[in-house]
């Protein structure tokens, strides 16, 4: 048993050694820009405001999540807040026994292109390309949701091993037609922000930076139509800014820089407890930010002065894990979930 566990060790070092190899290889190919400066700096915590909406806040269940059912149709019904919607499975993300996807288990992000062709997912170090116009001829669906190595080789391309991190902040710029994503560092306040081709999923540049530890940045990002982008966190503890505060971080790159400045207004009541996602609907042009079984959102031209009826905020019938949410340019909406790895489209939102 002691020689079994130790080849084990080995076997995993060698893993992770050669992974690190290769992510090394893929960055050592990459324009990467050394930024001088924090990218988010200090505020003044005392000129900080607050919308006070209603606190429809989930629980955190995160030591209880529930498996959604493998093969079947899986519904997620709204049952509070004052915005009603549904969603429903689309397909699973895992594929059919000796397939390369059966082992795709933990995906932590989703951004689709504007026409809803594409759906890419980030798992832990790769990104992976879901053709969804062939899929749907393929006839794949809730009746039908599991692939098999016909589809995925017509209609899914895996990306390169890449250092994702926590890999839940990938999302779509419109206005470069590019992937990008957050990869946050622990070792002095760095992180790395890196633009993806949508075509190769390939990085194309890498912005590493600082930002300053008590105004912590997260692992979440979106952009919205004009290439602004946002990201947010959820307050704890005893701080200066009041608990279960969402707290919004707008951003612009600019010659291969990235800076942050935070909008003074905070949304006083989170929709749950643990921050999973931040997404953009350029349909009604609204930031919307997902935690497990809830999804409030804001609309972007209100930021900074908002008022409670601006604000909309859902309750779902379940104690899935949510990882993602995505919308194409005409606002459909699609809902990454784990446990089992599905995709689900809303009906509205």
């Amino acid at each position: 048993m002691r020689n079994f566990f130790k080849s084990t060790i080995l076997i995993c070092g060698f893993i992770i050694f050669f992974m690190g190899l290769n992510y090394s290889h893929v960055e050592a190919n990459v324009k990467t820009y050394h930024q001088h400066g924090k990218a988010l700096e200090k505020f003044d915590v005392s000129k900080f405001k607050y919308v006070h909406n209603h606190n429809y806040t989930r629980k955190d269940y995160h030591k209880h999540y529930r498996r959604g059912y493998r093969l079947r149709h899986n519904h997620i019904k709204s049952y509070g807040g004052n915005y009603r919607t549904y969603a429903k499975t689309l397909f699973f993300l895992t594929g059919a026994k000796n397939t390369r996807l059966r082992n795709h288990w933990n995906p932590q992000s989703i951004t689709v292109s504007p026409t809803g062709k594409y759906a890419f997912v980030m798992y832990p170090g790769e990104v992976v390309r879901y053709n969804l116009f062939t899929l749907k001829k393929l006839g794949v669906s809730y009746k039908h949701p599991v692939l098999n190595n016909k589809q995925i080789k017509s209609a899914v391309k895996f990306g390169p091993h890449i250092d994702t991190g926590h890999g839940q902040s990938l999302t779509y710029n419109h206005k470069t037609h590019h992937l990008w994503f957050l990869n946050m560092g622990t070792i002095n306040k760095y992180a790395k922000l890196e633009e993806l081709s949508i075509k190769t999923l390939k990085p194309i540049q890498i912005i590493k930076f600082h930002y300053d530890s008590n105004y912590s940045l997260s692992n979440e990002l979106t952009f919205d139509k004009k290439g602004n982008l946002y990201t947010y966190t959820r307050t704890s503890g005893d701080g200066a800014i009041k608990n279960g505060t969402l707290r919004i971080s707008k951003g612009i790159i600019h010659n291969h820089n990235v800076k942050f400045k935070m909008i003074m207004q905070g949304i006083r009541h989170a929709p749950g407890y643990r921050t999973q996602s931040l997404s953009y609907n350029p349909k009604n042009n609204r930031l919307y930010f997902v935690s497990d079984g809830g999804i409030l959102s804001a609309p972007v031209s209100g930021l900074g002065h908002l008022k409670p009826s601006q604000i909309r905020d859902t309750k779902f019938l379940t104690h899935r894990e949510f990882e993602g949410l995505a919308f194409t340019r005409s606002g459909k909406g699609y809902l990454l979930l784990n446990r089992s790895p599905e995709i689900m489209t809303f009906n509205h939102f």
